[in-house]
């Protein structure tokens, strides 16, 4: 079975502050051409999308640089919507045995079900401080999400991207993560679009749950 984790683009979604809204207007017509085209217009950074190291770092790798193999393996969702602002090195050191297994690490902090609305932009999302970023490194991770708008504060230093983005882990923002709010072990894809010099590209998240899928294969018998 197969759970999209991907917000649809639309000129309405809730962007970072200071990114132009994307925006979605006809190019060929039925009427007139005799198909339908659409023109795109959008920073690389809109909706649910991954980050590069070269986002922010100067010598940090491109998307279109990275192997297939970074964008996907097996993930782990931790619940931190009731912790506050602060996920913390302790917390996750709680959460080893998940976190050890995982090549990605998806941080629930509820803010999906604020999507589309202000409240969504507020500043209040649970992120890590520097002391679990470097956590969160040590275990060699391929990348880390969240469905809130940053792994960051919106104000101060990105302290957490630049961390990761060291050791060439990848940030996926934006993500929806309610149906797998639960899930400690599955396979997650993590498909950015191939951009030349890509500092960052929205993506197409989903998971697969294999299990569940046996399940009702075997239920259907």
């Amino acid at each position: 079975m197969l759970i999209d984790m991907t917000h649809t683009i639309t000129p309405e979604i809730p962007v970072y502050p200071g990114d132009p809204a994307p925006t979605l207007t006809k190019g060929h017509t039925l009427t007139a051409d005799g198909c339908r085209t659409t023109l795109l217009s959008l920073c690389s950074h809109t909706g649910t999308h991954m980050d590069a190291p070269s986002h922010l770092l100067r010598d940090g790798r491109n998307l279109d640089e990275m192997p297939m193999s970074q964008f996907s393996g097996r993930a782990t969702t931790l619940d931190v919507s009731d912790l506050g602002p602060v996920i913390t090195a302790e917390f996750l050191r709680a959460h080893h045995d998940d976190i050890y297994c995982a090549d990605y690490v998806l941080f629930y902090t509820g803010w999906e079900s604020r999507w589309g609305t202000e409240r969504y932009l507020e500043d209040a999302f649970p992120v890590p401080d520097e002391e679990a970023a470097h956590y969160l490194v040590s275990c060699g991770l391929k990348g880390v999400g969240t469905d809130a708008l940053s792994i960051d504060r919106l104000v101060g230093p990105q302290t957490v991207h630049t961390v990761l983005m060291k050791a060439d882990a990848v940030i996926l923002e934006s993500l929806c993560l309610e149906k797998v709010r639960d899930r400690k072990d599955f396979l997650f894809f993590a498909l950015p679009m191939k951009l030349q010099n890509a500092d960052g590209a929205p993506i197409r998240a989903f998971a697969e749950l294999r299990e569940k899928y046996e399940q009702e294969r075997r239920r259907q018998r």
